[in-house]
């Protein structure tokens, strides 16, 4: 019997119930990771926001100078920072959808003897719920990286025209 037989006779001994809560667990757990790692880069950037605009606002003498340096490094901080977190919130979201596409298969199973998915009649399955709910996750890495290419841009034109 090879590995992944005894693996699947294994996972066939588990109870529905006892695989739903696990798989609920671990969802959670992963929902919770995508949580924390977009809020550290939400507050990152918000940083990263204000240091440019203090940067591109300052008026004073020396503050050209500044400017000329600290705007562009800023941008592509940025731009770095959403690119390195767009990886692990990707990588997030799609285990979240496999273990939502999981957890359809057991209610699927489950529905012609317990009644109706979830208690409501008609009730779709949870797979296109849960990925229009991660949209926002998934967008904000994107949001951010193109935002710093405008503003790096936008930074190293008004910097040399001055």
């Amino acid at each position: 019997m090879s590995a992944s037989e005894e693996a699947h006779q294994a996972r066939q001994a588990v109870p529905d119930e006892e695989r739903l809560a696990r798989l609920r667990d671990e969802t959670r757990f992963e929902l919770g990771l995508l949580h924390e790692r977009v809020g550290a880069l939400l507050a990152a950037e918000a940083f990263l926001t204000i240091a440019y605009t203090a940067a591109m606002s300052n008026g004073a003498g020396w503050g050209e100078a500044f400017a000329r340096v600290a705007a562009p490094v800023l941008a592509a901080l940025g731009l770095l920072l959403a690119l390195l977190a767009l990886p692990g919130v990707v990588t997030t979201a799609r285990i979240v959808l496999a273990q939502t596409a999981v957890q359809d298969q057991l209610f699927a199973r489950r529905r012609s003897d317990d009644g109706p998915y979830h208690g409501v009649p008609g009730r779709p399955a949870a797979l296109a719920d849960q990925r229009r709910g991660l949209l926002f996750f998934r967008a904000v890495p994107l949001l951010f990286a193109a935002v710093w290419v405008v503003l790096g841009v936008l930074a190293v034109v008004l910097v040399t025209h001055s």
